[in-house]
């Protein structure tokens, strides 16, 4: 089984040579050593006799198209038009299962892969790293070929590498990498999100389809309802992707996970309408008389509306598309809320004055701090050490004082937009008066 990369390098080809070619990477030295100890690096570590190394006094290094010693002349006469900035070198890996190879066999493999890769017109040094508990490969190639083309790193170019090392630790017997499963594959975010315990966008589409899903039981009305709650559908070849309110990114339907596909999403409606058996949207009613009074109720409130995947849904998408987006920061907002009560800050000024405090806090203890740095600048070791434990409990306290300055800053720029959409949400009828007032008047069209 071979694991293998490639990624380009910009720094001066010579740096990638040594590293790849390193002596005491791909030679092991036995002089100064016992021989129990080169028993064990040789049975333990390599898996073959020590016998081997008695003959054996080769590095483990071969050049393709050069020789490891004029590799590095070679390389950059071939470079020489090509600009500092620009990719000089490209570094591949070849990494075997420990144990399950020997160093002369793995040698072989990366010869024959790096000949078959790259041979007809790129200069490549292959290195057999021995000094770790596996054994691996190590690929230099050249940026710029003998015909004066570049190197083109690519899917279809790692594709081919891929498969090319498959095949040939097939060939050698060696066990190879079964192919992943896409179905189960998981985006990166996602998995984020899961170890924080916050929800992802794909998580709300999918809550969405879901409500909609189980209410409706045509498949039109399936789309026209996604569509009421700020939803836009758009085909891509076979594929059907759906872009949220307010989103520049749209997602394929048939990524979101089973049972979400396209074809998944309609057998469910139409289920529905087979069994009889569908469930109405609640949409949220608004609750207040009027608006929260302070920011901390307004947060408060904000906190309630948010829910887990927003349990409140409102009428208009736009507001929908704000509450969603939100949810994803609601352990900030309880935060804010906790910091909010804690100092009894109810307005903007309190605000203001309290982050003015914190910024004269943080003023002064800089200036004790570099004071106390001044102080210890000469002074030795031992005698350093009362200071320095000084500093340590300053920094410490100008990281908190940062946090809650940053944090004033935050929910002051952030109040606003909170504070529209709980107005969105409660009385919805203000979404119509600020459309009304940026509708152009008549008068002003028949201008126009």
């Amino acid at each position: 089984m071979a694991t293998t990369k490639i990624w380009d390098v910009k720094a001066h080809v010579s740096k990638l040579l040594a590293y790849v070619a390193n002596k005491n990477k791909t030679t092991v030295e036995l002089e100064g050593k016992r021989v129990d100890e080169a028993e064990r690096l040789a049975t333990e570590i390599l898996g073959l006799p020590p016998e081997h190394f008695a003959t054996e006094e080769k590095k483990f290094v071969t050049g393709i198209n050069c020789t490891p010693d004029n590799a590095k002349e070679i390389m950059l006469s071939l470079l020489d038009d090509t600009d500092k900035d620009d990719i000089q070198a490209y570094h591949g890996y070849q990494s075997f299962k420990p144990g399950e190879v020997t160093p002369d066999t793995a040698h072989a493999i990366g010869v024959q892969l790096a000949s078959e890769l790259w041979g007809e017109d790129f200069p490549v040094v292959v290195a057999t790293h021995i000094d770790r508990g596996h054994v691996h490969n190590h690929f230099c190639l050249c940026a710029t070929g003998f015909s004066g083309k570049r190197y083109h790193d690519c899917k279809a170019s790692y594709k081919l590498m891929r498969e090319t090392s498959d095949r040939l630790c097939t060939e050698y017997g060696l066990s190879v990498i079964d192919k992943p499963k896409t179905e189960n594959r998981k985006h990166i975010a996602e998995v984020h999100a899961k170890q924080k315990g916050t929800p992802t966008v794909r998580d709300q589409i999918r809550a969405d389809i879901d409500a909609v899903a189980n209410y409706e039981y045509i498949v039109k009305y399936f789309y026209n309802r996604m569509r009421s709650l700020g939803y836009t559908f758009e085909r891509r070849g076979q594929y059907l992707r759906i872009k949220p309110y307010g989103s520049d990114k749209f997602f394929r339907l048939d990524k979101l996970g089973a049972g979400y596909t396209e074809a998944d999403i309609e057998a469910r409606v139409r289920r529905n309408a087979q069994t009889m058996e569908w469930t109405k949207i609640e949409y949220y009613k608004p609750t207040l008389q009027e608006k929260p009074k302070g920011l901390r109720a307004l947060y408060l409130h904000y906190l309630y509306l948010l829910g887990a995947i927003p349990k409140v849904i409102p009428q208009n998408p736009e507001a929908y598309a704000a509450i969603k987006d939100d949810v994803r920061r609601a352990r900030m907002y309880s935060e804010q809320a906790k910091f909010l009560g804690k100092y009894g800050l109810e307005t903007k000024d309190d605000l203001i004055q309290h982050a003015l405090k914190v910024d004269a806090q943080k003023k002064a203890l800089c200036k004790e701090r570099q004071k106390l740095r001044n102080k210890s600048r000469w002074m030795t070791e031992e005698d350093k050490q009362p200071f320095r434990e000084e500093i340590f409990a300053i920094t410490s306290q100008l990281k908190t004082l940062s946090k809650e300055f940053a944090m004033c800053k935050d929910v002051y720029d952030r109040s606003a937009s909170v504070e529209r959409t709980v107005m969105l949400i409660e009385f919805p009828q203000l979404l119509e008066q600020e459309k009304q007032k940026a509708a152009p008047k008549k008068e002003e069209r028949e201008d126009r």
